[in-house]
């Protein structure tokens, strides 16, 4: 199968090609040169069976008008182009894989993927415009599917290069008052769901990509700081965080409770549900 992934040089998206080439896809990398010019984009997904969106800029950064709008670009418009270009294939690929991102609910609360409770932050406003310009692919009459991913963890990349450097001075620390909720998966669940969604026709719609145990930060990095045998020794005020990070502080100091219900009861099994040894595989 041809199959054009946007975003193929992020950590998700060079881990999922890696799986498909190693699978027999052909895979056809869309990078941000070729939203630059129409006919570049046209010409890459031309011929392709599926269509796996993972565009945007990094969400972990300090958010300033001009990143906040670059955030923006990256999602919404970088979606709303590719769609257009779809629009005009002859022959139109069967399938198209958004990403999107649990940041999209209210904080503090237990969220299955039917929820409708969506946060008011700038990352919650952002993900809803985001999922509503990749559903409008639907009316193409092309399968969709988009994922709301929680922290995704990986041993090349993602999340866990920044967990681990806190551990490379000897100890770690814990954001906040570490309550926050956490919902996680591993990287090698997600490229299995990834291509779960394109082998399965009966996959559509929204899917919450979280591991079913979700925890607090504070948890999460003493069971980090337990496979490393680290200590950790203190928390990094809120004040300092939104000092360094501004408003994107929010994203790391807040969260919610998320689980995969509709995964699970399409029989979809998890190989790292547990916290403890997700993290031991990736050391």
């Amino acid at each position: 199968m041809r199959i054009a992934i946007c975003g193929a040089s992020g950590f998700i998206g060079t881990c999922i090609s890696r799986d498909l080439v190693s699978g027999g896809h052909e895979v056809v990398r869309i990078g941000r040169e070729h939203f630059k010019d129409s006919d570049s984009l046209l010409s890459s997904i031309t011929s392709c069976e599926a269509i796996v969106n993972l565009c945007g800029a990094p969400i972990v950064k300090k958010w300033d008008e001009s990143y906040k709008h670059e955030l923006y670009v990256s999602r919404i418009e970088t979606t709303r182009k590719l769609i257009k270009e779809i629009s005009k294939l002859e022959k139109k690929p069967s399938l198209f894989i958004s990403a999107s991102a649990v940041g999209i609910y209210k904080n503090d609360l237990v969220h299955d993927d039917d929820s409708k409770l969506y946060g008011a932050s700038y990352l919650a406003l952002l993900t809803k415009d985001w999922e509503t310009e990749a559903s409008k692919v639907e009316n193409l009459g092309i399968r969709s599917v988009i994922f709301r991913l929680g922290v995704v963890l990986g041993r090349d990349g993602g999340a866990m290069s920044g967990f681990r450097r806190t551990f490379k001075i000897g100890f770690g620390v814990v954001l906040g008052d570490g309550n926050q909720p956490f919902s996680w998966i591993h990287i090698d669940d997600v490229v299995d769901i990834f291509k779960r969604a394109i082998e399965n026709k009966s996959m559509q719609g929204i899917y919450n990509l979280v591991a079913p145990e979700s925890v607090t930060l504070k948890t999460f990095m003493k069971t980090f700081g337990k496979v490393l045998r680290k200590p950790i020794w203190f928390n990094i005020p809120k004040s300092i965080m939104k000092i360094k990070l501004a408003e994107g502080a929010e994203i790391l100091l807040k969260g919610s409770f998320v689980i995969p219900t509709k995964l699970e009861k399409e029989g979809y099994n998890f190989k790292y549900c547990n916290l403890y040894m997700a993290l031991k595989s990736l050391t």
